[in-house]
């Protein structure tokens, strides 16, 4: 996993996350469509297991791809994906009372862009 403070701590100043495809950071609604997508899969609460960031990493990807007339995912997107998965499950561990809609996807979503904005370099 690639790391940088700034990917850590969420978006980078000065840093376009636009792909061509989408604007990671000018598209809110990627984060409420990944909320939404859980819901439809009937989860409702945050839970610190793998099958939880599975859920997660998928309802994240079939919004990404609701939202670009692209096929795929870019190879930046997915490693933004892995490794804020990998660092939100590291930061919600011990946290399983946490909210879904306003800390858990939050928190993933903003380490997407920053990882995003660190691997488009």
């Amino acid at each position: 996993m690639r790391e940088t403070n700034d990917a850590r701590n969420g978006r980078q100043e000065g840093c376009t996350t636009s792909d061509g495809a989408v604007d990671l950071a000018g598209d809110a609604d990627l984060e409420t469509r990944t909320y939404y997508r859980l819901l439809a899969a009937d989860r409702r609460r945050f839970e610190p297991t793998d099958r939880f960031f599975d859920q997660l990493e998928s309802a994240f990807v079939w919004a990404y791809l609701g939202a670009v007339d692209e096929p795929g995912v870019p190879p930046a997107v997915e490693l933004a994906v892995g490794d804020a998965l990998a660092l939100t499950r590291e930061a919600f561990a011990d946290r399983p009372d946490a909210d879904l809609r306003t800390q858990v996807i939050p928190a993933f979503y903003e380490r997407v862009v920053g990882f995003h904005c660190a691997y488009r370099g």
